[in-house]
């Protein structure tokens, strides 16, 4: 078995010696670097971590009695933040590096890595932006027991931003974003995508914490990897244009909400008849109940892709409720709820057929304990049940998950400040 963390040729070589650079260098020699790391061990059980139907037969090829699995996962991740000659102008590093070994299905155990390197800026009083790389490779998160070879997902992520600040009220923002998908297997390889999007708006905020948006996103995405065949089933393409409102809006002391509307115009290169439009739309809500408890609720609708070769996109349509409670100073419990329905538009539809609608419940919780200062246990987890309808079976997951985090910050509280690794 692989050792954690020894395949470190996966993992980009300049990233392996800049972390190592700030660890190695004496502290005192650039006393203005925040640095965080952790270390993080855990153990976990999924019933079903290649999500089959609950009357499935297992494949023979598999080997094993059993859907469910226990795996063994070290993860370690960085913060590294450097100013350069102003504390909004700096370098900002995250990174992540983890191995997950699973004892049946060892055809899934991998390693998976996750960064971001980004340089922000700020010239005078009027501009400031922001430039930055990001690449992940991921287990791709399987759907229904299909595919059960291991493929990994590679992401790679640039980002241009600039904003234009015309009063301290009023800023002007213009961000190009480029992505690239890629997949190990050929199965999902036809799902490979190149993207670039435009966003252009105006913000606009207030003396009491609250903000607007108002603005405009045209995003183009490219399957560079379809046959003919496959690009009159499912496109080589498509644009999507928003007109969007955002805003986050403190209603009172305990209480902010954040929320986005789109109205959103898809075109596809060829296949005109699959043009759409729709509403896409995003609310959260955060009330602090009391000085230990905070309640959030949720709700969404959007459209998302789907690596399946019979669907062209799938709706998806829930609401979320959540609790937070610091039960004492060392021990925190997370509670959720959720319920979302999903509806798949099939890339070729016959007369009388029916788009199929699943349903989907999620609850989960998690207990953390603070065991020192820098030093805390965890255990978290969720029961997943998916009703496919008319596709077939129903899909059950629970996952059940307890481990050891250990976090090394050279300022006391930055870990905390800065959101990171926050559970």
């Amino acid at each position: 078995m692989t050792a954690p963390f020894v395949q470190f040729a996966k993992f980009p070589l300049f990233l392996v010696v800049l972390v190592s650079e700030f660890l190695l260098f004496p502290m005192g020699a650039r006393a203005t670097t925040e640095l965080i790391l952790q270390l993080d061990s855990s153990w976990r059980y999924d019933s079903n971590p290649l999500r089959f139907t609950d009357d499935a037969k297992l494949p023979a090829a598999l080997g094993i009695n059993s859907k469910q699995d226990t795996i063994l996962s070290n993860d370690v991740r960085v913060l590294l933040v450097q100013p350069l000659d102003s504390p909004e102008t700096r370098l900002v590093f995250t990174g992540q590096l983890g191995h997950r070994s699973y004892r049946e299905l060892t055809q899934l155990t991998n390693t998976e890595y996750a960064y971001n390197a980004s340089l922000e800026w700020r010239s005078g009083e009027i501009w400031k932006g922001k430039l930055s790389h990001s690449e992940e490779q991921q287990l791709y998160d399987y759907l229904n027991g299909t595919l059960t070879t291991r493929d990994m997902i590679h992401r790679m992520t640039d980002n241009a931003a600039v904003s234009l600040q015309l009063t301290p009220d009023i800023e002007i923002p213009f961000t190009i974003r480029v992505r690239r998908d890629g997949y190990d297997i050929s199965e999902n390889q036809v799902f490979n995508s190149n993207e670039r999007s435009l966003d252009a708006s105006i913000h606009l905020r207030s003396t009491t914490s609250s903000n607007i948006s108002i603005g405009l996103r045209s995003t183009d995405v490219l399957f560079p990897l379809r046959n003919v065949a496959q690009a009159n089933t499912l496109d080589s393409g498509y644009q999507d244009k928003e007109l969007y409102l955002a805003s986050d809006w403190q209603y009172s002391v305990l209480t902010r909400l954040s929320g986005r509307i789109a109205a959103m115009q898809r075109t596809y290169a060829t296949l005109d008849l699959k043009n759409f439009s729709a509403v896409t739309a995003e609310l959260k809500i955060l009330h602090d109940y009391s000085a230990r408890t905070r309640l959030t609720a949720e709700l969404w609708t959007r459209p998302y892709p789907i690596t399946d070769s019979a669907i062209l996109y799938t709706t998806a349509s829930g609401a979320q409720l959540g609790a937070k409670w610091q039960s004492t100073e060392k021990t925190q419990v997370t509670m959720m709820a959720s319920k979302e329905q999903q509806q798949h538009q099939y890339a070729n539809t016959v007369p009388g057929q029916l788009n199929p609608t699943l349903n989907r419940v999620r609850v989960g919780g998690s207990l953390t304990y603070a065991v020192t200062r820098d030093m805390q246990f965890y255990v978290d987890g969720f029961r997943d049940q998916l009703d496919q309808g008319l596709l077939g079976g129903n899909i059950g997951q629970t996952v059940l998950r307890t481990g050891l985090e250990y976090t090394f910050e050279n300022i006391g509280g930055l870990a905390q400040r800065t959101g990171f690794g926050k559970r």
